[in-house]
């Protein structure tokens, strides 16, 4: 009796087994691992899947924006088209579409959805110009569903906009001459140019000096040694030009621009106005800090100058020659070059200029534009009614176009299409 009790005490004290817990231990490091490796593994496939899934969200924003562009081109396009284009776009790159709206041409979104193929030959929105995709892309994992994730979602959005082909900032309704007399008693002639154009005109002004007015280079520092004073002049025919863009007056136009398109080479028409109108207009173009400008020609902050598009003409003509323009270039005035008195004038541009203001002042027989800062100042200004003080930044010229505003279908102006996210 007394061994059986000692065999019975000796089994209750003995240790348990340890292999047991060396199992469980070893089981969980190696979920762990493979969690680890999965994530390392499933992660980049993931990655590289993520990159699909943004191509086929900007294949199909662009396969939706080429019929819009279609559209505005005025050819013969429905909703439908926009439809089945942006599935055609789905199936080749091999994603899913979660949702597919209108934007206009800022990329804001119209409150239309593009519906499935087939579903409808509904009008596109009026004031559509783009297409936002959200596309998605769903795939098994390798090794991290021993964690419970069987699959994982890849998801991206674009947004494609059409719009005109144009240089920076926004147009404003006033032409000036390539080569200016100044309209004061000197007779200074200047002839707008592209910066250190050696031998222009073969005067030879390829010296690295700042003449008036050369259009600077990109980065040039803006100040008061090469401030440009140009004239608003009525001395005869093609000296300056208000122009009508054919949306209220003067004001309105500067405050407001326009929503037109001018192709470049083209023909602008004049609008004789009241010119002295508009100078506070005009000046809340420049900032506080001159020479400071937004370079993509959005006023993002009110303290900087904003670049205004200026077209320069080289003639004049009583009406505008039809057809418009030959490729390149302008088709010649009927009449001749310089044709007419100077109002109600088709005018000759063969490019614009974007141009920094720095002051406006159109208030007829303004003495700043005699004075310093800016070359060249006009001396006893007869038959001046103002003046720009600026900076000549930028050559815009063909094959291109400006925009005045939105797109709207029937322009003349060359689209393009862009993806803005």
């Amino acid at each position: 009796m007394s061994t059986l009790l000692a065999r019975v005490g000796r089994a209750m004290h003995r240790r348990p087994d340890p292999s047991g817990q060396v199992l469980v231990i070893v089981a969980a490091a190696l979920i762990t691992l493979i969690a680890m490796v999965g994530l390392v593994i499933d992660g980049g496939y993931a990655w590289g899947r993520q990159r699909v899934t943004q191509n086929g969200a900007d294949a199909i924003a662009k396969a939706g924006a080429v019929v819009i562009l279609q559209w505005l081109d005025e050819q013969p396009k429905d909703i439908d088209d926009v439809a089945c284009a942006v599935r055609t776009a789905r199936d080749e790159n091999g994603v899913d579409i979660e949702e597919v709206l209108f934007t206009d041409h800022a990329g804001e979104l119209i409150d239309v959805a593009v519906p499935e193929c087939g579903a409808t030959t509904g009008a596109i929105p009026e004031d559509a110009q783009g297409i936002r995709a959200v596309a998605a892309q769903t795939f098994d994992t390798f090794l991290m569903s021993v964690v419970g994730i069987d699959q994982l979602t890849a998801r991206a959005n674009a947004t494609a906009v059409v719009g005109p082909i144009t240089g920076s900032g926004v147009g404003m309704p006033v032409t000036f001459p390539q080569t200016m007399e100044m309209c004061d008693q000197a007779g200074e002639i200047h002839t707008i140019r592209d910066w250190n154009e050696a031998d222009y005109d073969g005067t030879g002004l390829g010296n690295g000096t700042w003449e008036p007015y050369e259009i600077l280079p990109t980065g040039a520092t803006l100040d008061a040694s090469n401030l440009a004073i140009v004239p608003l002049c009525t001395t005869g025919p093609g000296s300056v030009g208000w122009l009508d863009f054919a949306c209220g007056n003067l004001a309105d136009q500067i405050m407001e621009p326009c929503d037109i398109f001018v192709n470049i080479p083209g023909w602008v028409e004049t609008n004789t106005g009241n010119i002295n109108c508009c100078e506070g207009e005009l000046s809340t173009y420049n900032g506080d800090e001159p020479g400071v400008y937004e370079e993509d020609g959005i006023d993002d902050d009110d303290n900087v100058d904003v670049p205004i598009k200026l077209p320069i003409h080289t003639t004049t003509c009583e009406a505008a020659p039809v057809p418009e323009t030959t490729v390149g270039e302008l088709t010649p005035c009927p009449g001749g070059e310089w044709t007419g008195e100077g109002d109600n004038l088709s005018y000759g541009v063969p490019f614009w200029v974007a141009f920094v203001l720095d002051e406006a002042f159109v208030q007829g027989n303004d003495r700043q534009c005699e004075e310093l800062p800016g070359t060249p100042q006009l001396v006893n200004p007869s038959g001046l009614t103002g003046c720009l003080k600026g900076w000549f930044v930028k050559r815009i010229g063909p094959p291109d176009s400006v925009s005045i505003g939105d797109v709207n279908p029937g322009d003349e102006v060359d689209l393009g299409i862009t993806l803005i996210n």
